[in-house]
């Protein structure tokens, strides 16, 4: 089942209308209930502390009967864990979350970044998205899709990645260790639509960066 959240940090370009209705499950965090309201459309499930989201919005999708979820603002993960929790326990092993990458928190960022190597997450797919990036971890063998030129990190989320190889990236590795203390993952370019990781022991964070 494919889930797709959309978050409460700004986003960019704004995601597809038609991508976001053909999810099997459609969750909007705090304000992201407002990008889909302007969008046109009703999440499944609303789910947040409700401290950004705009009222009336707020109201609306819960006249219409809309599912929704309150949470705390003294609690011990952020509203996008939370998320995330929501789809992997209604079944999804797919999920793509937008406005999860930062804007302005930094922090967040980050913290949804380490989110994605969670244990409970271990047979579920997750993909953060805006405009321009795509993140997703490599899990050992992962192909995926861009355009020629778009770039491509490698960024070891443990200490070391080992024995990391590619196919079609501009700058090749061949059985290479990957170090989190150092750069040499940054920076690669797609030579084709197509591209593939595979690496050993550790935990591998891929972002492709496409321009506008």
């Amino acid at each position: 089942m494919r889930a797709i959240i959309v978050a409460g940090s700004c986003l960019d370009v704004v995601p597809d209308a038609v991508t976001l209705a053909q999810a099997d499950l459609l969750i909007a965090v705090d304000s992201g209930a407002d990008v889909l309201e302007r969008l046109g459309l009703k999440p499944h499930v609303l789910i947040g502390d409700m401290d950004s989201i705009s009222a009336p919005v707020q109201r609306a999708f819960e006249e219409q009967g809309v599912e929704t979820i309150s949470l705390p603002t003294a609690k011990d993960e952020t509203d996008a864990e939370a998320a995330l929790r929501l789809a992997v326990g209604r079944g999804a092993d797919w999920v793509d979350m937008y406005g999860a990458l930062g804007g302005p928190r930094l922090d967040h960022m980050l913290g949804n970044f380490f989110l994605l190597a969670a244990d409970w997450l271990g047979r579920v797919q997750v993909r953060l998205l805006d405009g321009r990036h795509e993140a997703f971890l490599a899990r050992g063998d992962v192909a995926f899709t861009g355009r020629v030129g778009d770039i491509v990190s490698l960024l070891p989320l443990t200490p070391s990645v080992m024995h990391v190889r590619t196919a079609g990236l501009a700058y090749p590795l061949a059985g290479e260790t990957l170090a989190q203390a150092a750069t040499r993952g940054i920076s690669n370019v797609m030579t084709g639509p197509e591209a593939r990781v595979t690496h050993g022991e550790g935990t591998l964070l891929i972002i492709r960066y496409r321009e506008r």
